[in-house]
């Protein structure tokens, strides 16, 4: 599209309304930049400040300018003396009738400082005006010292014009960011209107008005790194790179910046950049007769074309030229080799690619805030869906199943306007038949050139075969930070550096690396349609693949909290692939992940996920092996320790029992594994009051274990601070005392003394010497238990909350007062 020349004029008058105390530099500035054949701009000081004249000179020139830029900061500048006041007041009797300055007029009226005069001058006469007012930290002149009652003037002004709705449309930060959006806010428009410049605009989309939702703050970016558009071609182009994954929307954020932003270019191009020949191409194409109409249009050489359009942008500044979908190296090496050809203009990349060189600088794009997304599809179908009470509520869900990913958005909301749906049928349809929705595309209701099914089509093309591996088993894994411990872990059969794979991910945007560099992430729909392209056999074992490398990864007792670090982080992707490989079928470690994921789960409290993930597990077992394996017993085990732990004792009691049978059945009613079994079904007798049998069973478990184990290793003081802890309970604590101080020295010994199962023991003996009024014997215990815990696991684990919380209470106990135990605290980390 293109915009036609304007009516011709001879010249372009525009005044500056500023007090120079507080902005001479930035009058000067934005007068350099206006500067320029047939424009001319005046200020106050242009004008014999005789008192007396100034102001009916001011209205003379204000009455034939074309546009008064009305700076506003806090000093108000010179009073207008009363015979200039008269002067207008008999010029201009019905000065008043629409503006609010009819007390000023009065003969005896309060004064009025000239450079308000200048602004209800303007809007008297019908000029265009420009309110400009300052951020808060925007510098100042040296003479700047306003005084309270300047300050509160110059608010009331602006509360003055507001009364007319007039407001300020332009706030700058320094002299270029003010003289940049003095041209954005259509100035550009009365040099084209006087025919003074020719606009030529070719942008393939219009803007999406109201529904570019979420993008401020970028557009901000881009204009303080581009600035104000080259009046001089002598300056060399500026050069940015929008960068990010396909369909974010770093064409739509070019476009757009272009559309609100671009008011002071008088030129504005987009052109396809996918290849070094397109770039060529496209270059040349400017010649034609739409657009630059230049002489060359007709030579059947395309190279003399293209110099023939670079040759005008060198010789015509004050244009932005978009360069979209420079993707690929190739096509990145021609963009670098044409920065440096070109001056007096901006140039605007959009690119897969994130590296550039030091000429261009590189702005990353994600996707969009999670209310941004929500927002723009509940605008996106507004009127065009089918209307429920809960629509914000699935709009926001939606929105999170698709990653805020623009493209995805766009797709969504214009399959749901054009099919009527609702958003809860657009989700039913997503999730049972996401390949056919990730491909459905039209252009003309979408306005974008693919698909999100092929969007990424060309990136995975460029991949090498490591990278490509790498893509596929990462597709099975969950849409969350993955841990970069994980590439260090060999995936079995790959001989690839899975670093450098990687690396070729992130230079394609198809992964991204958290700030801190400890995790990379790729995102649900990259995902998502890597998984569908695996669906042919081949392909297949990338799903296995991706199982063991987890299985590998996904070590050490959950609920050994030295374990969490590691672990943790990989919980998410540990679950992901095993729900994945069952859902598929697959043999392999799914059960043992599932289970050790929900006992994960279990040991931080959140039960509720856990559940559905052993009661999976245990059905993946009992279909593989029978209901009478090993594994069944571990994961009956652990499903009624959910149950326990969610108060369901009467539940958990059998499936306990059960996988009491199962381990005594296969390896003998004295095997270690039964002791484990023993053990947990006496914490369920214990739960529920049942003293007497806990205490059978704990007492059958220490004796398989103490003949199993000759050597006291930590599974005896397990068994020993279990029936401690009975004992203890029962109100046996002479009985209880030997058995803790035992399981003390095991730990001691086989972990070490630092270790947080140390801890564990002191503590629970601490607690005992309370209990026996043994306060000074305990302290220093407790002490010790809770420096252990500080430095092993830090001040907000839940074991060290414990213990710190039993330690105030027994120097409490002591007689220590608040202030003395506020003092005593920071002393246990040195």
């Amino acid at each position: 599209m293109s915009e036609a020349r304007g009516e011709a004029r001879s010249e372009v008058k525009v005044f500056l309304s500023t007090v120079s105390a507080e902005f001479c530099s930035y009058r000067d500035a934005l007068r350099h930049h206006l500067d320029r054949p047939n424009v001319t701009v005046k200020v106050q000081e242009n004008f014999i400040p005789t008192g007396t004249e100034t102001l009916d000179m001011l209205d003379q020139y204000i009455r034939q300018c074309d546009v008064v830029i009305h700076l506003v900061g806090d000093m108000t500048g010179a009073m207008a003396q009363a015979p200039s006041v008269a002067a207008i007041r008999s010029a201009h009797p019905n000065f008043a009738d629409k503006l609010p300055v009819a007390a000023f007029l009065e003969a005896d009226g309060p004064p009025l400082p000239y450079t308000q005069w200048e602004a209800w001058l303007a809007l008297h006469h019908g000029k265009r005006l420009i309110i400009a007012e300052p951020e808060p930290d925007a510098p100042r002149d040296p003479d700047y010292a306003p005084t309270p009652e300047q300050i509160a003037a110059q608010q009331t002004h602006l509360a003055r014009l507001a009364s007319v709705e007039r407001f300020p449309g332009i706030r700058f930060r320094n002299p270029d960011h003010l003289a940049a959006e003095v041209w954005r806010s259509g100035l550009l428009d009365l040099l084209v209107a006087a025919g003074l410049i020719t606009r030529r605009v070719h942008l393939p989309q219009a803007s999406l008005g109201p529904l570019f939702i979420g993008r401020d703050g970028l557009l901000d970016r881009l204009a303080d790194l581009l600035g104000t558009p080259p009046q001089a071609k002598e300056n060399p182009a500026t050069c940015v790179a929008l960068s990010g994954l396909g369909g974010v929307g770093k064409t739509r954020l070019a476009l757009e910046y272009a559309w609100r932003r671009g008011g002071g270019y008088h030129a504005l191009f987009l052109i396809g950049a996918d290849s070094p020949q397109a770039i060529d191409r496209n270059l040349a194409a400017l010649c034609g007769p739409v657009l630059l109409n230049l002489p060359e249009k007709d030579q059947p050489d395309e190279s003399r074309q293209k110099d023939a359009a670079l040759a005008w942008l060198n010789h015509h500044p004050g244009w932005l030229l978009i360069l979209d979908n420079a993707d690929d190296e190739a096509a990145a090496q021609a963009v670098e080799a044409l920065c440096p050809r070109l001056s007096g203009g901006h140039l605007l990349i959009t690119s897969r690619l994130p590296n550039w060189s030091a000429a261009i600088q590189p702005v990353a794009v994600d996707v969009l805030a999670p209310a941004a997304a929500a927002d723009f599809l509940l605008r996106r179908t507004a009127g065009r869906r089918a209307v429920q009470p809960d629509d914000p509520a699935r709009a926001a869900t939606l929105a999170h199943e698709l990653g805020y990913l623009a493209l995805a958005l766009e797709q969504a909301g214009a399959y749901i306007a054009k099919l009527r749906l609702g958003f809860a049928q657009y989700l039913d349809q997503w999730r049972s038949r996401q390949a056919t929705v990730l491909g459905w595309y039209d252009p003309r209701l979408m306005q974008y050139p693919r698909s999100v099914a092929i969007t990424w089509q060309t990136s995975f093309d460029q991949l090498q075969p490591a990278a490509r591996r790498l893509l596929q088993r990462l597709a099975w894994l969950a849409p969350a930070p993955i841990p970069t411990s994980l590439l260090d872990v060999p995936i079995p059969g790959e001989d690839a550096h899975l670093r450098d794979a990687l690396a070729e991910l992130e230079a394609l945007s198809l992964a991204s690396w958290s700030d801190d560099g400890t995790a990379f992430a790729v995102h649900r729909l990259v995902q998502a349609v890597t998984r569908h392209g695996q669906a042919d056999d081949t392909e297949k074992p990338a799903l296995g693949e991706a199982l063991g490398w987890i299985d590998d990864a996904f070590v050490g007792d959950p609920e050994d909290v030295c374990n969490w670090p590691v672990i943790y982080p990989l919980a998410p992707h540990a679950q992901a692939a095993a729900i994945h490989a069952a859902d598929s079928r697959l043999d392999g470690p799914s059960a043992r992940l599932l289970n050790q994921v929900g006992l994960l789960l279990l040991a931080v409290a959140r039960s509720a996920e856990a559940e559905p993930l052993i009661r999976r597990a245990l059905e993946i077992n009992e279909a593989r092996f029978g209901k009478d394996h090993p594994n069944v017993a571990r994961d009956l085990n652990s499903l009624a320790r959910v149950l326990q732990d969610t108060n369901r004792l009467t539940e958990a009691k059998p499936l306990m029992c059960r996988a009491l049978l199962i381990v005594e059945a296969r390896f003998g009613k004295d095997h270690p594994e039964v002791a484990i079994q023993l053990n947990n079904l006496a914490g369920l007798l214990q739960a529920a009051n049942r003293f007497t049998e806990a205490e059978l069973l704990l007492r059958r478990a220490l004796k398989i274990d103490e003949a199993s184990f000759h050597i006291d290793p930590p599974k005896v003081a397990i068994r020993l601070n279990s029936l401690a802890r009975l004992l203890y309970v029962t109100n046996r604590l002479t009985e209880a005392e030997p058995l803790i101080r035992r399981a003390l020295e095991i730990d001691e010994t086989s972990s070490g003394k630092d270790d947080p199962k140390v801890a564990r023991d002191l503590n629970n003996l601490a607690q005992l010497l309370r209990a026996t009024h043994r306060l000074a014997d305990a302290e220093p215990l407790m002490r010790r238990a809770l420096t252990i815990l500080l430095k092993s696991l830090g001040a907000d684990h839940p074991n060290s909350r414990l213990v710190t919380d039993n330690y105030i209470d027994l120097l409490q106990a002591l007689g220590k007062t608040y202030t003395e135990i506020a003092e005593f605290f920071p002393s246990l980390l040195d």
